[in-house]
């Protein structure tokens, strides 16, 4: 009986773990999730007016950390643009250490984050977003719709780089012009599904 309810669990669980990404058009779900950097609440109000980027990231991915500087100097230059930007580590800091709030300060601090670093300590908001790796970008207009979805880049190497797929979305959103290439393949590690 035991084995018959683990290998339901585990189907429940692989097929929750590979929900759609959410389709650029699509409304962007709200959530509220704790700031590692203050301790306070942040809620992420899809059609609030706002542009703004939700990423999907965490502390122990090689491509996490690669694309790390491209993000946080992004964050910087388009605060100045008025955009919105959201860092939310959905991994299992049980299983992984490394994930944990505490750690989660400690890298955005020392990194200087210039926008909140958000725990969704059950998974639930990655689930929601159908964010499958890290990084993981999502672009959400000021009416809660999404319009860019992928990459930062196509290369964590700035030098490798063919294609600045946020920046280009963000550029074109900011001119109030259609996204050319509103859909890209993200790439980087699998995010660590709380279990």
């Amino acid at each position: 009986m035991l084995r018959r309810i683990s290998l339901v669990a585990f189907i429940v669980l692989s097929v929750t773990c590979l929900a759609d990404e959410l389709a650029v058009g699509q409304k962007a779900p709200a959530f509220s999730l704790t700031n590692a950097v203050d301790d306070k609440m942040v809620k992420f109000v899809p059609a609030d007016g706002r542009l703004k980027v939700v990423v999907f990231t965490c502390n122990q991915c090689p491509y996490a950390k690669a694309f790390e500087p491209r993000l946080v100097a992004l964050g910087s230059e388009y605060q100045k643009r008025g955009v919105v930007f959201y860092a939310v580590d959905s991994n299992d800091d049980q299983q992984y250490s490394i994930e944990s709030f505490e750690n989660m300060k400690s890298r955005a601090t020392e990194k200087g984050y210039p926008y909140p670093y958000l725990k969704d300590a059950n998974s639930k908001v990655a689930l929601a977003y159908g964010a499958r790796v890290t990084p993981h970008v999502f672009v959400v207009d000021g009416t809660g719709v999404v319009r860019y979805r992928g990459y930062v880049d196509d290369s964590a190497k700035p030098e490798q780089r063919t294609h600045t797929g946020l920046s280009d979305a963000l550029d074109s959103l900011l001119a109030n012009s259609d996204v050319k290439v509103a859909a890209t393949k993200a790439f980087g590690c699998s995010i660590k599904w709380k279990s």
